[in-house]
């Protein structure tokens, strides 16, 4: 019974693959795919983010902690669109470049909803789609944000599509964080990815380009610092992305980047 079991959940991956592929080809994109178990993410989120999901599954709910999966999916930005983060015009910068990244975003967030919804059709599962910062202008404060929406970025931690950076940002092996993340809770059984404890060594370049950052432990609720910095910049989405471009352009790691690979226990590169 457990072989035939395992070898479903092979099945199902296969399957899951073949559809990622497909979508991220469509949408021209390079993307990387993990899975985890429903209930391990499910008991590292947040309170908050516990009742958020449920209230996302309503009745799916007890069926997926009993042996559901979670799918996670992130698009990789082409190197172009993080290359106009920041750029300098005089003593400020150049907003209209700098919105070329924004667009990227909105962009990258309308392909992984497309593609959660795809999955989640061939799955019988839920999407979980991206996360926006659209919402960070409605808010008073940044904790207000916490609840209304599930962590991808534990999704992505627990399915080894990357490690938490020092940003607080999922950094991939081969895309750094310049990746954006959505996921699908489905009741198949998947065959999982292992997690992944790279980490990031020494690097302290999204610390250096980002003040506070470098100063989170010091400051009361860096993040609320951020989201008011954010808004300050007026740009079309509620973006900055300096940490970003900081991690890309000194990631070691830039050579592997276009080779696609798949084996036991790795997540999916397309």
């Amino acid at each position: 019974m457990e072989q035939e079991l395992n070898m479903y959940a092979k099945g199902n991956l296969r399957a899951v693959l073949n559809v990622f592929q497909e979508e991220s080809s469509r949408h021209g994109l390079r993307g990387v795919l993990g899975v985890s178990a429903f209930d391990s993410v499910h008991s590292k989120l947040l309170e908050v983010q516990q009742s958020r999901l449920r209230e996302m599954c309503g009745s799916n709910f007890d069926e997926l902690m009993e042996g559901g999966s979670v799918i996670g999916i992130a698009y990789s930005y082409p190197d172009f669109a993080i290359d106009t983060i920041a750029v300098k015009r005089g003593r400020g910068f150049d907003r209209d470049i700098w919105n070329i990244y924004a667009r990227w975003y909105a962009g990258l967030n309308e392909a992984l909803n497309a593609t959660a919804e795809r999955l989640a059709r061939e799955t019988g599962g839920i999407p979980i789609p991206a996360t926006t910062g659209g919402g960070g202008r409605e808010i008073s404060h940044v904790e207000e944000y916490y609840g209304m929406a599930v962590s991808h970025r534990v999704v992505a931690e627990q399915a080894g599509i990357g490690w938490r950076g020092r940003n607080e940002l999922i950094v991939n092996p081969r895309y750094g964080c310049a990746i954006r993340l959505a996921s699908v809770a489905t009741p198949l059984p998947i065959e999982r990815t292992a997690e992944t404890y790279e980490g990031c060594g020494d690097c302290r370049s999204c610390l250096d380009a980002c003040a506070f950052l470098r100063e989170k432990d010091a400051l009361e609720n860096y993040r609320e610092q951020c989201r008011r910095y954010i808004i300050s910049l007026g740009l079309d989405d509620m973006v900055c992305g300096k940490c970003i471009k900081a991690c890309s352009s000194s990631s070691v790691l830039k050579s592997a980047r276009g080779k696609a690979r798949y084996s036991k226990g790795m997540v999916y590169y397309t």
